[in-house]
């Protein structure tokens, strides 16, 4: 069975864990539990620190295309913050034939762009060239399984994102894409 061409893992932060950020990206299981692999101690630990705060999904989304990291290690913030942000850049994308945001809370850019016949995608300076045709259902289909697993374990109503997920998801399979620029 062939690999997606976009894997994601999202992990969440173990409380009054990180006092250094090198130590914190060298040895990031120290620090992290993933929602996949672990989900009921992962879910214990977001509605523990929902009690404290609105934000129970503090952590670090691991995302990869055909292998290779997107996301560096020290970029870890609010997870489905980061979804949210990456859900909108898309659609932006979808749009615009061009998108950016910022990385939640910090002034670190994300950006989807079509350079001459590629498309690229940026997290800070980190540049990669990626394939719409397998990127964007990609990003797509992971946020679904992200907010999928947030409503069934978390038990938050994430309809209305799903939704939008879904929507974005119908509009790039009816070809609502921006076309490419060609060379002059």
């Amino acid at each position: 069975m062939k690999e997606p061409a976009v894997q994601s893992e999202p992990y969440i932060l173990v409380p009054h864990t990180v006092t250094d950020l090198d130590d914190f990206v060298a040895h990031p299981e120290n620090y992290l539990v993933s929602m996949f692999q672990e989900p009921g101690r992962a879910a214990s630990i977001w509605r523990d620190r929902l009690n404290r705060n609105p934000y129970g999904s503090e952590g670090f989304l691991s995302l990869s295309y055909h292998g290779i990291e997107l996301i560096p290690g020290e970029l870890w913030d609010e997870v489905s913050g980061i979804w949210f942000e990456l859900i909108e850049l898309v659609e932006e994308y979808l749009h615009k034939g061009s998108a950016q945001r910022l990385f939640p809370g910090q002034p670190v850019p994300l950006r989807l762009e079509m350079k001459e016949r590629s498309t690229l995608f940026t997290v800070n300076q980190h540049k990669h060239r990626v394939d719409p045709s397998d990127f964007i259902p990609g990003i797509l289909a992971e946020a679904q399984r992200y907010f999928t697993w947030v409503e069934e374990n978390i038990g938050t109503g994430e309809g209305q994102v799903l939704q939008a997920i879904d929507s974005l998801r119908t509009r790039f399979l009816n070809g609502r894409i921006p076309p490419r620029h060609s060379r002059s």
